[in-house]
């Protein structure tokens, strides 16, 4: 990604996105804030998103909020809230969903926490304001460390640990999985190698000594093949398959829950937050382009929380 400052506007990516800015300053404060991110170690992905939406942000302070952002206000934020909850979907002309108005609010604090660092801003005019973030839909499943501990006690081969180990104890995706080679169990380095991860991203994966040992077992069994994972005729192990085994593994573990490999991710994402691990190194581990994904997994409920504090 690129980005610069050619007269009064900035481009974001490619194709070239342009918005323009009255204030030379917010311009600036823009472009400094990207460099900020970058070095915090953000993806490129994350950086361009999160300039978007501040370029969006401080066009509406220059055009309908107070002129500037050092006049910011709690009460320009709720209008600028209403604003963009009640501006249009770009994608179908309806309206925006409460996630992409927390996204871009998101966006709008990370601005002004810059802007704060730097002492631009003295006063923080995100205090007491409700970030409001949007409830799912729908409880997470989020197994407990011993529902965890009993699926590992029900495997019966060492093909079902390495499962659990790729899918816990590494958090893949089921792509992920199934695309997972032999090459890419790097045991020496304490890595897993992930080549095609979500929107082709590459990562490497650290693994504790535990899921090592499981991985290494199971690169113990000879195969001219390059995949790591097998299914009954020595083929790659699809991911329906990785999915059915699962289902199987937790009947086995007699846990009554759907344990699908997305729910082993969840899991792993929840204890490692619960366990003090910041959740910018959850993104990593996780290979989530924007931290508000990874976000998600501190608005566990508080009943999920006790019950992963009692094992």
């Amino acid at each position: 990604m690129a980005f610069g400052v050619p007269g009064k506007r900035i481009y974001m990516g490619r194709p070239a996105r342009i918005l323009n800015l009255e204030n030379t300053d917010h311009q600036n404060h823009v472009v400094a804030m990207l460099s900020e991110l970058s070095a915090l170690g953000f993806s490129a992905l994350s950086v361009q998103q999160h300039g978007r939406s501040a370029l969006r942000f401080l066009n509406w302070v220059e055009k309908l909020g107070p002129g500037r952002v050092t006049e910011l206000k709690k009460e320009a934020l709720e209008a600028y809230r209403s604003h963009v909850a009640n501006t249009p979907s770009l994608r179908d002309g309806g309206p925006v969903s409460a996630k992409t108005v927390y996204q871009e609010l998101r966006s709008a604090r990370l601005l002004i926490d810059h802007l704060l660092g730097a002492g631009v801003l003295v006063a923080d005019p995100f205090a007491g304001f409700k970030m409001n973030y949007p409830k799912s839909r729908s409880r997470r499943t989020i197994l407990t460390k011993a529902e965890v501990t009993a699926l590992y006690e029900a495997c019966e081969n060492r093909g079902e640990r390495a499962l659990l180990a790729l899918a816990y104890g590494c958090g893949l995706r089921a792509g992920e999985i199934e695309n997972m080679n032999r090459e890419d169990i790097r045991i020496g380095r304490g890595l897993v190698l992930v080549e095609r991860g979500k929107n082709g991203k590459r990562r490497a994966v650290p693994i504790s000594g535990g899921v090592a040992h499981d991985l290494a077992r199971q690169l113990e069994r000879r195969s001219d093949e390059k995949h790591f994972l097998y299914n009954a005729k020595g083929g790659r192990l699809r991911s329906f398959t990785v999915q059915k085994r699962l289902k199987r593994l937790a009947e086995r573990a007699g846990i009554a829950r759907p344990v699908t490999v997305h729910v082993l991710r969840h899991s792993i994402a929840s204890h490692l937050l619960e366990e003090g691990l910041a959740v910018e190194e959850v993104r990593v581990f996780l290979g989530h382009a924007l931290l508000a994904t990874t976000e998600i997994y501190t608005q566990v409920e508080e009943v999920q929380i006790r019950e992963m504090m009692e094992v």
